[in-house]
């Protein structure tokens, strides 16, 4: 037969796995739906960018501020300040690669086209840009089943005829999240049977022929994106004026076998992003491709860790830890989610490290969460604890013992006591029985209702503990659950207007019923044990010993009116109190006498 405990255990196992699982689903939905995904980007930028030196292969030319005031408005430009600016270069110390970030779409001026076209064929390795439109369309999947495809390319702009025969080219479409920060590219897309090639990649793969060697292709996920790596904030990379090179005031052999990006490099030029390496500002567009350049040459690039793979991720991290909050104190799942608040971001950090960008605030969040929700509970069910224990001490505790519990913070209330020295009472009707056989039993508790009454708030006047009622009798205790001053001068106090007390009731009993009643008091001091007697599932407050049973011996030598208290009781307040002596008298239970006193008031 299975009993209380186990019960009890085994209902305790259903909770902890049914908010286990709650906190677990609870922990999918929000990396599913990412509520904040602004600040999820946020806290990962700044945990996995770090500055790295840039790659002084790298080289920027700009049409800066300088260049606008020497060679005019860009809207005025024809092709032919691009030709002047290849043709101020030295084929005997050419660039690796030459790359320009700017549109040349369309015929413009036949004179200057031609002019840059035949410039640029003086070169091997010029890349120019081109531009994706982008559509939707529904196409048929390999398993036969329609689907919508929101990357299809519905048109490419290329260069213009003449330039696009002499040179590469790539398309310099940027992929923006959610909070409009450039973080990632697309490296490739389909079209018309064909793959179109972004421009960084392009870049990159024209250099490392120019040197023989391979070019790697960083791991995309199934749209062909792929995330990078920022090296370095705006203006690190090496940056020459358009007007100058293109005057001739600067020396080619600086871009000797090095990349040169050419590209807009003024803020009225409409080409600037926000980026994750530049928080308080922005990056010029021809900055982001020598970044994305950068990155591939160091093999700094990444993909999105797996949504099913993040999705379990914060399902055993959130349900595993809730699990283990709900059985743990507040040491344990302090612990817990600290440990875990420092492990989830060094495991993000580390998934950067080899290519996979995990988006890790949401798990952070979910633990967060749990360990609030833990702490929040944990409070309230101790609070509720502790209220609980005091409405069940103000049953049978005086007011101010209860209050002074409260102030001290003890609430303990656990099965067994400790041995402390109290003086016990105990107060009985005389000839309570015979008297209830001639009444109604209403007017036995109307009687009975109106002297415990009385008695209770003796007791609890003088700072005693009521212990319990057995029948017409009451027992108190007195320096228990707390210590208690001068408690045997209050106990003795007790039993005095106990009696004096029922002498005033006897008026009201009189008159409603007819009826007057006495009681015989019997106080003891000594060792007792006080605390919570019983089993698991049911415990009372109570004193247990011998002087417990001393003071019930006492209380039944008593006549009415009468107060007995122990000689050991008298020694402790005989400058108080007077007594008669009324003499050694043998207790049933025990062998030895116990001298007896007699209060007089």
């Amino acid at each position: 037969m299975k009993g209380p405990q186990h019960r009890n255990q085994h209902g305790t196992t259903g909770k902890r796995a049914v908010l286990s699982l709650a906190a677990a689903l609870g922990a999918v939905l929000l990396t599913l739906f990412l509520p904040f995904r602004s600040l999820a980007y946020f806290l990962t930028d700044g945990l996995f960018l770090q500055k790295k030196p840039v790659d002084n292969r790298i080289k920027l030319i700009g049409i800066d501020e300088r260049s606008l005031q020497e060679l005019g408005p860009f809207s005025g430009w024809t092709r032919q300040q691009s030709a002047d600016l290849l043709n101020a270069l030295d084929p005997e110390y050419a660039p690796a690669v030459i790359a320009f970030d700017i549109n040349y779409f369309g015929d413009r001026d036949p004179q200057g086209d031609q002019a840059f076209a035949q410039a640029a064929a003086r070169f091997e390795n010029v890349v120019a840009a081109s531009y994706l439109d982008f559509g939707s369309r529904l196409e048929i999947a390999e398993d036969g089943v329609y689907r919508m495809n929101p990357m299809y390319v519905e048109q490419v702009q290329l260069p213009y005829e003449e330039l696009c025969r002499v040179t590469k080219h790539g398309f310099t479409n940027t992929v923006q999240d959610s909070d409009n920060y450039v973080r990632r590219s697309l490296l490739t897309a389909a079209y018309e049977g064909g793959a179109e090639y972004s421009f960084a990649w392009t870049v990159y793969e024209s250099f490392q022929e120019s040197r023989g060697e391979p070019a790697v292709f960083p791991k995309t996920d199934e749209n062909g994106i792929y995330g990078f790596d920022y090296t370095a904030e705006p203006g690190m990379y090496e940056l020459y004026s358009f007007a100058d090179v293109a005057a001739g005031r600067c020396d080619p052999r600086v871009f000797q076998d090095s990349i040169v990006l050419v590209g807009a490099y003024s803020s009225g030029m409409m080409d600037q992003y926000m980026v994750p390496a530049a928080r308080n500002t922005v990056m010029n567009g021809v900055e982001v491709q020598a970044n994305q350049v950068n990155a591939l040459l160091d093999g700094r690039t990444y993909t999105e860790l797996p949504r099913w793979i993040c999705v379990l991720l914060a399902a055993v991290i959130a349900g595993g830890y809730t699990w283990a909050a709900c059985s743990g104190r507040l040491a344990v799942y302090l612990t817990g989610a600290l440990a875990l608040e420092a492990a989830i971001p060094l495991g993000a950090r580390i998934l950067y490290g080899n290519g996979l960008y995990w988006r890790f605030l949401t798990v952070s969040v979910a633990v967060a969460v749990v360990f609030l929700a833990r702490l929040s509970f944990g409070y309230a069910s101790e609070r509720f604890r502790k209220y609980k224990i005091l409405q069940m001490f103000r049953t049978y505790m005086a007011p101010q013992v209860v209050d002074e519990l409260s102030r001290s913070g003890n609430y303990q209330i656990e099965l067994g006591g400790r041995d402390c020295q109290v003086a016990v009472l105990f107060v009985d009707i005389r000839g309570f029985t015979s008297m209830s056989e001639g009444l109604p039993p209403d007017q036995v508790v109307g009687i009975l209702d109106r002297y415990l009454g009385k008695v209770t708030e003796v007791i609890f006047r003088n700072g005693g503990t009521l212990d319990k009622f057995i029948g017409d009798a009451v027992m108190a205790v007195y320096n228990a659950p707390l210590d208690v001053e001068a408690y045997e001068e209050k106990a003795v106090r007790t039993g005095i207007e106990i009696v004096q007390s029922i002498e005033e009731l006897n008026g009201e009993l009189e008159r409603d019923f007819g009826k007057r009643i006495t009681c015989g008091v019997g106080i003891h001091q000594g060792r007792a044990v006080v605390g919570n007697i019983g089993c698991d599932f049911r415990m009372d407050y109570t004193a247990i010993g011998d002087t417990v049973n001393v003071a019930q011996r006492l209380e039944s030598l008593a006549g009415p009116g009468q107060v007995l208290i122990s000689g050991r009781l008298y020694r402790r307040v005989q400058d108080r109190f007077t007594a008669e002596y009324i003499g050694e008298q043998a207790l049933k239970g025990r062998q030895d006498k116990v001298a007896v006193y007699a209060v007089t008031f």
